[in-house]
């Protein structure tokens, strides 16, 4: 069994935005037409983390777009007829522990909360942003509180000609 991993893997915008104003992701369509390597990211994890709200948003987009994965959501209330796979938990230090016994692959999905429970916690090995090219203005932004430090090690970089820069950093 090799080693556990949490990986924070997010698009966010230049002013560090995770959702507009509303909540919405759409303002992300745009860059849909590039291979940001996120099928050969979903062959690397075999566990998501959620928070309820980003749960209930991707449930609005339809079909599951997970299955096969296991997933956890983080909340206090009842997640009703998930789909396959899927758990509530409001045990977030619990589930962590058991995922790191179980050299789990797990994707930090979102949102801030969450990301910032998982920082607080010294939950996150490696932070995966791709900063696409625009000023949202006001929104959702990835980091919030006032958690404690995380430094962080650049490990690799990747810019795409439509202005999408990757990052890859790891937990010093």
């Amino acid at each position: 069994m090799s080693d556990a991993c949490f990986r924070l893997y997010m698009a966010i915008s230049l002013d560090g935005m995770i959702a507009d104003a509303e909540g919405g992701v759409e303002w992300l369509n745009r860059w849909d037409d590039v291979d940001y390597g996120t099928a050969t990211f979903m062959t690397e994890v075999d566990v998501l983390v959620m928070g309820r709200a980003t749960y209930d948003q991707v449930l609005g987009f339809g079909q599951w777009p997970y299955a096969g994965k296991r997933a956890f959501v983080l909340t206090s209330r009842p997640i009703g007829d998930a789909p396959e796979g899927v758990e509530g938990t409001s045990d977030i230090a619990g589930l962590v522990a058991e995922l790191r016994d179980e050299g789990a692959q797990v994707w930090i999905v979102g949102g801030a909360e969450t990301v910032s429970a998982c920082i607080s916690m010294g939950a996150i090995d490696t932070v995966e942003l791709f900063v696409m090219p625009v000023l949202l203005g006001e929104g959702v932004p990835l980091f919030v509180g006032d958690g404690p430090e995380l430094p962080l090690v650049l490990r690799e970089n990747k810019s795409w000609p439509n202005g999408v820069v990757g990052m890859v950093y790891d937990v010093a």
